[in-house]
């Protein structure tokens, strides 16, 4: 027999699961489901690309800088598909967008796989499709973001972000890990083969999306540049929307770990290239557990003050890493640091999204990612600089006492953005 304590403890413990589990409750959603799945197929092509693409510029090249190429490339195809992503999700059938922009990477990985294929594979072709795979993503993703407000409740969207980030991060640990198996025995070819059947999955799956026509409301007449000028306004009139943007901005510009990571598992650590992969995956680690147990934020009553929360946890996670001495202390930390990165990605998008009219939505959410992309260059810049003329460790804890100062007075400033809720 069962006793009193026992049965408490797990009356305690199904409580506990119940208030921190993932919320699945959007799954429920026939369009959210295939959208979902369309973002797993697609996050997991991406995983096995962005491993296979490197392997191989490596592999014909032997130079770093040529692989860091590829970067710059999809970098500069994503920038400029999302300043007309942005426009055309507003003012188009977002389902067309969509539909059109995973046909046209569809055409991407089978230039790479025709490409792999030849006596000699010509990097120039890489470079084109990495180039043509940033544009047809960036016009694509507005249209996707501005979406999830019509096929899930309001009430569901921080759960959807959850799901979203958990998407991600499943994408992140298991495509290099596939890649790295399909490289072994079959090269870059039976990577982008298996790639090529994720890409035509995917708009198959968009296809059977409803119609999702341009929303009420949205400027169909007036140039992009004026769009563009329009949505800049209501950010900055929002002091929501946009707190939401430079928070994101001050927590990529002031402390982006990543370039830092090699120097300081070899230099501070005396560790080798295993460790600086452990420090690169422990965020991905946080981020993971975080988006499992992400149940409990669809509770808050002030999901604006848990973001600037966040934020500066980020900073501070980040600055207790910069002075660690042991490499175990600085992975615990940087697991924490991807935790709070997670949590604050999923409460911005949710908030973004309520927040934002329709007719605006596919405009702010290209701004996001545009911020998304460029930021956290500009930020690795600064930082590799300053662990140029000091040391990762410094410059790294440098950065995160910068980001959580920054990250507090913005939120003593900004009293919507502490008061908002989850309603708009």
């Amino acid at each position: 027999m069962a006793k009193p304590s026992d049965a408490g403890a797990r009356a305690g413990w199904r409580a506990w699961f119940t208030r921190h589990a993932l919320d699945l409750s959007p799954l429920q959603s026939p369009g959210f489901r295939l959208l979902y799945t369309a973002r797993l197929v697609s996050v997991l092509v991406y995983g096995v690309l962005g491993v296979a693409v490197a392997w191989q510029v490596w592999s014909l090249t032997q130079s770093s800088l040529k692989v860091a190429g590829v970067g710059l490339g999809l970098a500069l195809g994503t920038i400029a598909g999302l300043l007309w992503g942005g426009v055309i999700a507003d003012r188009a059938n977002r389902r067309t967008v969509m539909v059109a922009g995973r046909a046209v990477y569809v055409l991407v990985v089978l230039v790479l796989l025709l490409n792999s294929l030849q006596a000699t594979p010509q990097l120039g072709w890489i470079y084109a499709a990495t180039v043509l795979s940033g544009l047809a993503g960036g016009i694509s993703a507005p249209a996707l973001m501005a979406t999830l407000p019509t096929l899930v409740p309001a009430h569901q969207l921080p759960a959807a972000g959850a799901l979203g980030a958990l998407a991600e991060q499943l994408g992140r640990l298991t495509g290099p890990l596939l890649a790295g198996l399909l490289l072994a025995r079959g090269g870059s070819s039976a990577c982008y083969a298996l790639a090529l059947a994720g890409a035509v999955l995917t708009p198959l799956l968009l296809l059977r999306l409803q119609a999702l026509p341009a929303p009420a409301g949205a400027a169909q007449r007036v140039s992009p540049w004026q769009a563009w000028r329009e949505s800049a306004r209501f950010a900055r009139a929002s002091p929501v929307v946009g707190g939401l943007l430079l928070l994101d901005i001050l927590m990529a510009v002031c402390a982006t770990p990543w370039v830092l990571l090699p120097q300081l598992g070899v230099e501070t650590f005396a560790g080798d290239a295993r460790l600086v992969g452990m420090l690169h995956a422990a965020p991905a680690a946080g981020a993971f557990l975080a988006a499992a147990t992400s149940g409990w934020t669809r509770r808050l009553d002030r999901p604006g003050l848990l973001l600037i929360a966040a934020a500066m946890g980020w900073g501070l996670a980040l600055l207790c890493v910069g002075w660690a001495a042991q490499p175990w202390l600085a992975l615990a930390l940087l697991v924490l640091a991807g935790a709070c990165d997670t949590v604050a990605d999923i409460v911005r998008g949710a908030l973004l999204q309520r927040h934002t009219p329709d007719a605006l939505r596919g405009r702010i959410s290209a701004l996001w990612l545009l911020e998304m992309n460029l930021a956290p260059a500009l930020g690795g810049l600064a930082l590799g600089g300053a662990a140029q003329r000091a040391s990762a460790g410094i410059a790294l804890a440098g950065g995160g006492a910068l980001c959580a100062l920054a990250a507090l007075l913005t939120g003593a400033r900004n009293r919507a953005l502490r008061a908002t809720g989850w309603q708009r």
